[in-house]
């Protein structure tokens, strides 16, 4: 039971990489522009005799970061972290880039090596809530609680109505030890998203810490009506009922 309450935390992480390649596929015509459209600017030769032009750095970073993008939705992980790590050398403070770097490196492990991206793709854009939330996942991998803590509660007051935040929040606040504010935080997710069985589970458990088992026990039975058929249930079932209440 324990097992299976712990293991619950919501990622949000492919998500947010969709979204910011959805960003900056359409940023690309408006940051990469033509000079021969520009009033005064240089004009471009048409002279068959003229030297290719050299290629554009940040135009460069910016198809570097959607291939990597689009070499992560494929499967293709190792060529995601070279050519996202391509953009980064490209284009050093482009935050969607730092922060998608970031992402890939912890989705396989690396959040150590993630931070650091992450934390300047955060300086570069404090009021992001994706930036936020992907720099609070690698502290949490990394069991830096303190860290984590501070990126969840700083993606929830970017995105108060985000139930991902609350509860990965509520996890990082129970594994640091502070339970009250974990459960605080839980009922927000649950709030949000009453529908969620795993949020049950988890909330359940925190409260079981507590010593609060009746509510404990409101939570699993809370639990059995969204998922009274799952392969979890007959665990939870027998769970319940050896609670002391």
């Amino acid at each position: 039971m324990v097992g299976v309450a712990t293991g619950c935390v919501v990622l949000v992480g492919l998500t947010v990489m969709l979204t910011d390649r959805t960003q900056s596929s359409q940023s690309t015509t408006s940051t990469v522009v033509d000079a021969s459209r520009v009033p005064n600017g240089p004009t471009r030769s048409t002279s068959s005799s003229s030297k290719a032009a050299a290629p554009d750095p940040a135009s460069t970073a910016v198809s570097d970061l959607i291939g990597g993008q689009q070499a992560y939705v494929s499967g293709n992980i190792d060529a995601s972290v070279q050519q996202l790590q391509a953009a980064v050398d490209a284009n050093p403070n482009d935050p969607r880039a730092l922060s998608d770097l970031g992402q890939v490196l912890v989705r396989t492990g690396r959040a150590r090596e993630a931070v650091a991206y992450l934390d300047k793709a955060v300086s570069l854009k404090p009021d992001s809530w994706a930036y936020q939330f992907n720099r609070a996942r690698a502290y949490g991998q990394l069991q830096q609680w303190g860290q984590a803590v501070d990126g969840y509660r700083a993606a929830a007051r970017l995105f108060p109505d985000d139930y991902a935040t609350h509860y990965n929040l509520a996890k990082a606040l129970q594994a640091s030890g502070d339970l009250g504010s974990a459960l605080a935080a839980y009922e927000k997710a649950i709030e949000l998203a009453p529908g969620q069985s795993d949020f049950q589970l988890s909330y359940g458990l925190a409260l079981e810490t507590a010593n609060r088992p009746q509510d404990a026990a409101a939570a699993y039975r809370r639990y059995l009506e969204l998922e009274p058929d799952s392969p979890q249930a007959e665990k939870v079932r027998a769970h319940l009922a050896g609670l002391k209440i």
